[in-house]
């Protein structure tokens, strides 16, 4: 034994090889536990109002979440919204999906709001004087063009997480089926699309699995990034393949015929009269901002937000909309 070296310890040059290894490891592992994630966040029916409510009527109230935060800019009523969006997360069970899309929507949100910092030049209350730089020319960095970006960056929050609540309460099959009687075609390869996208995920997500198991240094290991490629080669392989297996098996079973489907007219229940009446007043709410100013912040030449008791109105009756239909009710349908 060398001198200098206690057993069971590596080198230095060996610990310098492979840490760098080591590094790239963790960093896949954790790319693949997010995309993992993201790929779980897929319908599951449970016991509440809004997984009761008909597909169409779930849809159209989550599309007013996303409208009304689209239509706004006071920051107000933008918190009223997220602590809305949240709020009907965590009462049907959409909250932890809402968690791991936070993985994207936060740094997407810092990017936009950088972005807008760096590149808008709008503004009269300078905060800090950065100079002259290559491509952007005079930065200064203001107060309003900070609340812009600010307001933008909590829009692409807020939007993301409203994506999630539709993605994990709106049945995509019956949504689907219901649209099959006036586009059949599209219908049909949606909700093939749902169903093999999450395998291809799994596929990919098993293959970059061995790759990583290969020893560093050969062909094919995870430290060879042409390898990379291996992997896409063989995820687009594995898309032909179950695409044209779908295809013979839905020619057999008579997909392929023209004909047009039975319509079938299921009952109104009390869940979707009470989210259609809070899918109207979300709109009334969004129209009333727009058409008032009471929704606005003005951040050209100075940060202005509007006066007046309004927003402060719309911001109280956003959440008691949104959160009316889930109140004291069950799941089951009547």
């Amino acid at each position: 034994m060398s001198p200098g070296l206690a057993p069971g310890r590596p080198s230095s040059a060996a610990a310098g090889t492979t840490a760098p290894a080591a590094t790239s490891r963790r960093r896949g592992r954790a790319g693949r536990d997010v995309l993992v994630g993201l790929a779980s966040i897929a319908y599951r029916r449970r016991a509440t109002a809004l997984h009761a409510a008909r597909p169409a009527v779930a849809a159209v109230y989550c599309a007013a979440l996303g409208a009304l935060t689209l239509a706004i800019s006071n920051p107000l009523l933008l918190g009223a919204t997220l602590i809305s969006v949240l709020a009907v997360g965590t009462l049907t069970g959409a909250l932890p999906s809402q968690r791991r899309a936070m993985v994207v929507a936060l740094p997407l949100a810092v990017l936009v709001l950088l972005v807008n910092v760096l590149v808008s030049h709008h503004g009269l209350t300078v905060l800090l004087r950065l100079g002259e730089w290559p491509v952007v020319g005079r930065v200064d960095v203001t107060a309003e063009s900070l609340a812009a970006g600010g307001v933008l960056a909590l829009r692409v929050i807020v939007v993301i997480l409203v994506g999630v609540l539709a993605a994990v309460t709106v049945d995509p099959d019956r949504l689907l089926t219901a649209a099959r009687r006036w586009w059949p075609a599209g219908a049909l390869s949606s909700a093939l699309a749902l169903r093999v996208v999450p395998v291809l995920a799994r596929d990919g997500a098993r293959l970059a699995d061995a790759r990583r198991c290969r020893p560093d240094g050969v062909p094919g290991a995870h430290d060879d990034r042409r390898a990379r490629l291996l992997v896409l080669r063989a995820v687009t392989a594995s898309v032909l393949d179950r695409a044209s297996d779908l295809a013979a098996t839905l020619e057999l079973r008579g997909h392929g015929l023209r004909h047009r489907p039975t319509r079938v007219r299921p009952p109104w229940s009390r869940h979707d009269r009470a989210f259609l009446g809070s899918t109207l007043v979300l709109v009334g709410v969004a129209a009333v901002a727009l058409v008032s100013g009471a929704g606005r912040l003005t951040t050209d030449p100075r940060l202005e937000t509007p006066d007046g008791a309004l927003p402060l109105v719309l911001a109280a009756l956003v959440p008691l909309a949104a959160l009316a239909p889930l109140l004291n009710r069950t799941g089951t349908s009547a």
